[in-house]
């Protein structure tokens, strides 16, 4: 099982999928990418919470796509915020830390790991 100090699929359900499909299998990020989330919220010193981590095929997010995203390869989280300052310092330690998909919105900031890929950030509707 994927944990670290601060964040275990026990404590933090959404690190896991949650979509409650009959086939689901409860994929979860990998831990090296739970490895890094560490580091940003040692640095952010203060809590973070997972709003979305790895998810299966069937979860209503993914279900449309045709080609797996970050979640459903289990290399991205996306981290609640509750304004601009959180955003911002989420956003610049998600960089610091290697994040190479990277997608602020209102209320989380996507941080994702893609291997050998252009790193990439997009805005969602706020």
């Amino acid at each position: 099982m994927i944990s670290t100090k601060n964040f275990n699929p026990a404590t933090d359900p959404k690190l896991k999928c949650t979509c409650e499909h009959s086939q689901c299998d409860k994929r979860s990020v990998k831990q090296w990418v739970l490895n890094q989330v560490q580091e940003i919220r040692n640095e952010a010193n203060r809590p973070l919470t997972i709003t979305s981590g790895g998810r299966c095929p069937y979860h209503s997010d993914e279900i449309r796509r045709v080609n797996p995203a970050d979640h459903q390869k289990c290399i991205a989280v996306d981290i609640a915020v509750s304004n601009g300052t959180e955003r911002s310092e989420i956003v610049r330690l998600g960089i610091k830390h290697g994040a190479t998909a990277i997608g602020p919105a209102n209320q989380f900031v996507h941080l994702g790991w893609r291997v050998n890929e252009t790193p990439v950030m997009w805005l969602y509707p706020f």
